[in-house]
């Protein structure tokens, strides 16, 4: 009988790590490394970004930002799906940029290791292309 206990103890604690194991290759947390923006008539390449967070659960993103001198607080986020391994989309429900509330943005996705290159469109044809880290 206690043989029995044992192993529906460990049974059930099986079940709970694997519950806790990340849905998709992007849930977690990120911190941001670079950023390119790329524009029609310029392109501004960030290298040593303010801090900015990404957090992802199975379903939904939010992203945070504050700018070096604390004046700008930035933040948004909603639901987003990933398609296999390689294209993102998020849907934003909210967002400091009000234009941008309910718009889909497409991303292309490649993880080499800990880093998140992340690239894609906006409606207005500015370029985003971001590196992000996993925070652990």
């Amino acid at each position: 009988m206690k043989t029995l206990c044992v192993i529906g103890s460990l049974l059930l604690m099986a079940g709970s790590a694997q519950a806790q194991l990340p849905a998709n290759i992007l849930e977690g947390s990120w911190r941001l490394v670079s950023q390119r923006s790329v524009y029609p008539d310029t392109v501004i390449v960030t290298t040593n970004p303010p801090p900015s967070i990404k957090i992802l659960n199975s379903t939904h993103f939010s992203w945070g930002y504050q700018s070096e001198e604390g004046e700008d607080v930035l933040a948004g986020g909603g639901r987003y799906t990933l398609d296999g391994d390689s294209v993102y989309t998020e849907f934003l429900e909210y967002h400091v940029t009000e234009v941008l509330v309910g718009v889909a943005l497409q991303f292309s996705v490649r993880i080499v290791g800990d880093l998140w290159y992340h690239s894609g469109e906006f409606p207005s044809g500015y370029r985003l292309e971001e590196v992000w880290r996993r925070i652990e």
